[in-house]
């Protein structure tokens, strides 16, 4: 029954979000294979310094010596793996409060909630998550936990939207006229028909988180070099961006096309999710 269900989901699938999977698994497949398709070390100088794409160095190198195919690819891992963490964490933690919430009748307890989750949506997400990193300290660790105690509010919200609409249908009313427990109708009956919903705002979500984690290593709040990353070598490169164009166009471009290869496959899930509601 799994495999005939998720056969008929990838059938239906529009065109938008195939070009969208086949993007991101392309890009995702390069980062992997890198090692095996450059011979060259992306921490370490491969030759001159500031050559320009060449057949010996696709994207050139910079002003290291380091060659900028093997960095950009070498990216990909990274902000790949970094965006998943940024979006799963908010996401799990935002869902399932939103579902708790929505499902309590205190009204007094759903009220100072949903101040508090109100307040954080208030604020511009950049400006509250680089406020947090400063707190918290520049690196990884705080470039996820900045993103961690900001975006879950959004989930929330949503996801206690969703929820209202089913508290009070029929099959969550028999529920609870056969007795069954509280966490039980919450995780066997509410987070199922609510989860969907909260999976392809994540994939949405997903490009905004990336172009965040690429923008505060660009500022030097996040991952710092001279560890591969696409918004760091962007900011390595500027100051040759006049002559030496390729330090900065190659790394734009990686995060340009794996960033509109998630929206377009989000796109695609969300437009099949809204046609079966």
């Amino acid at each position: 029954m799994k495999n005939q269900k998720n056969k008929s989901f990838l059938k239906s699938l529009n065109i938008e979000a195939w070009f969208g999977l086949i993007i991101l698994i392309t890009m995702v497949l390069l980062g992997i294979l890198v090692p095996l398709l450059s011979p060259y070390d992306p921490l370490k100088s491969a030759g001159e310094t500031l050559l320009a794409p060449c057949k010996e160095y696709l994207f050139g190198t910079d002003h290291l010596g380091r060659d900028i195919f093997t960095r950009t690819f070498a990216s990909t891992q990274l902000d790949l793996i970094l965006a998943l963490i940024g979006v799963s964490a908010p996401l799990l933690i935002g869902t399932i409060l939103g579902a708790v919430l929505g499902m309590t009748r205190n009204i007094f307890v759903s009220w100072i909630w949903m101040i508090i989750i109100d307040a954080i949506n208030a604020f511009p997400f950049l400006v509250l998550v680089i406020a947090i990193v400063a707190i918290v300290g520049p690196g990884v660790q705080g470039l996820l936990i900045g993103l961690a105690a900001v975006n879950w509010a959004r989930y929330a919200k949503m996801v206690r939207t969703k929820t209202l609409t089913l508290r009070d249908s029929e099959f969550i009313q028999a529920t609870n006229v056969l007795g069954y427990s509280r966490l039980r109708i919450l995780f066997k009956h509410v987070l199922p028909n609510v989860y969907p919903v909260a999976l392809a705002y994540g994939l949405s979500d997903f490009v905004l988180v990336i172009i965040t984690i690429s923008g505060l290593s660009f500022l030097g709040a996040g991952v710092r070099p001279p560890t591969p990353e696409w918004g760091a070598m962007i900011s390595e490169g500027r100051l040759y961006l006049q002559n030496q164009w390729w330090i900065t166009v190659f790394p734009g471009l990686a995060l340009s096309i794996t960033a509109s290869g998630v929206a377009l496959l989000a796109n695609g899930i969300m437009r099949r999710i809204e046609g079966e509601d």
